[in-house]
């Protein structure tokens, strides 16, 4: 098959698809609305196949010729809880709601471009264990060790942990699959939708301190960090903080450094050892401190969605271009940061659903260019010095931001597959 006209041929077909649901026609399980006003949105040829992630610029991008026989190779899938119920979401949005809302009303912005994306299991319950069990057995199948878990903790007010403890842990093939958490310590803000990220009204803000960042971990340890399958680097429990530009908003280097002493000190008094703190993303500007504040690795949640810069509403970015910025990213950053370094695998980007016309966009992503990208990452770590070899997927569920390894309608199983054949070959 002809892959880039089929994606070519697929954005029409999509775009007369999309006009036919606006005009009355219902998807197999329920009616959107789907308004196909393409006016406001730049106009792009759909199908820029100059830009496509072949063979010949992944070998642009990477040295191919570096040896992966004997390679073991860890791999970490990015997991936003969001699918479910929850107590502090419920009191915003009404009983039962979940980000699904969002999924569901998002529409299509340019001819070819399909949303709303329909999960091919359904709009499930991540926190109940019968469908965790699911989760856990198809990510294990496919190649997956361990879920970084993006955690939600405001001064004590937490969100979205019901997936990991009423559904994760609970789950009677838990042992199957290793965790993590990721403090996920940003401002929350309102994105269901809203009209751009800079005019999202913030919901929760997140204002650090030591006395609650200790109360944070505290927490963890009680709760978290001594299951059996809990993820551990270097014999440690792994703790990842996404936006440590934050933290320095709050803290100065020297403080910020003591407050992680004292965080690995509780953990060491636990019987855990102490601690792997990994800083995730918002690092810019402070690479080169990263190991005096007290961080022990790094990487890049998503490369796509942050790493090239501002861009006008509704600009599209196609996947190809994405893919060889992202391993560029890798590449700068690595060199940048004195810790370990490993890198992130975007199965996309696209969160219209949340941004509507301000949203930016990365159109025409397929598996094959994905499974181009798992091994350039799997040759960019066999070349690094970094120990173990990590490589990040993001994600294994960000619906609204369109990058998603569950299966969908469109896509079915043909990510994860792609995940296999690179890392369980």
């Amino acid at each position: 098959m002809d892959r880039r006209n089929f994606l070519r041929d697929l954005g029409v077909a999509s775009a007369g698809w999309g006009a036919s649901r606006a005009s009355g026609a219902e998807h197999p399980t329920e009616s959107r609305n789907a308004a196909q006003n393409f006016s406001d949105v730049a106009a792009v040829s759909p199908g820029d196949l100059e830009a496509y992630f072949t063979e010949e610029k992944l070998r642009q991008a990477i040295d191919t010729t570096v040896p992966l026989r004997g390679t073991k190779f860890e791999v970490v899938a990015y997991n936003f809880p969001s699918w479910h119920p929850s107590p502090v979401m419920e009191r915003l949005f009404g009983k039962g709601w979940t980000e699904f809302e969002t999924l569901k009303n998002s529409r299509p912005l340019y001819p070819g471009h399909i949303f709303p994306k329909y999960p091919l299991w359904g709009y499930f319950n991540e926190a109940e264990p019968e469908w965790a069990e699911r989760e856990i057995e198809t990510a294990a199948d496919f190649g997956i060790d361990a879920w970084m878990i993006d955690w939600y903790w405001h001064g004590g007010t937490m969100f979205y942990h019901e997936q990991l403890e009423n559904g994760f842990l609970k789950a009677r093939n838990r042992s199957k699959l290793k965790f993590a958490l990721m403090w996920a310590n940003h401002h929350w803000k309102n994105v269901y939708p809203a009209r751009s990220p800079r005019e999202a009204a913030t919901l929760l803000p997140q204002l650090h301190s030591e006395a609650d960042a200790l109360a944070a971990i505290d927490y963890c340890i009680e709760h978290y960090f001594h299951e059996p399958n809990y993820w551990r680097l270097d014999g440690l429990p792994v703790f990842a903080i996404f936006d440590v530009n934050l933290l320095l908003e709050s803290f100065t280097p020297a403080q910020l450094k003591a407050t992680l002493d004292k965080m690995r000190e509780r953990a060491a008094r636990a019987g855990l050892g102490g601690l792997h703190l990994q800083a995730s993303h918002v690092y810019g500007g402070h690479e080169a401190q990263l190991k005096a504040l007290g961080f022990d690795s790094a990487t890049m949640y998503h490369t796509f969605g942050w790493s090239y810069g501002e861009k006008p509403p509704g600009s599209r970015t196609p996947y190809g271009i994405a893919a060889v910025r992202s391993i560029q990213a890798w590449r700068e950053t690595a060199a940048k940061v004195n810790v370990p370094f490993f890198p992130d695998c975007p199965v996309g980007w696209d969160d219209s659903p949340r941004f509507g016309v301000s949203a930016h966009m990365v159109s025409e992503r397929s598996p094959d260019q994905y499974e181009r990208l798992l091994r350039a990452a799997q040759y960019f770590s066999a070349a690094s010095t970094a120990q173990p070899k990590v490589i990040f997927l993001s994600a294994w569920n960000e619906w609204t931001e369109d990058h998603v390894l569950l299966p969908d309608t469109v896509f079915g199983y043909s990510y994860l597959e792609a995940v296999r054949r690179v890392f369980r070959a």
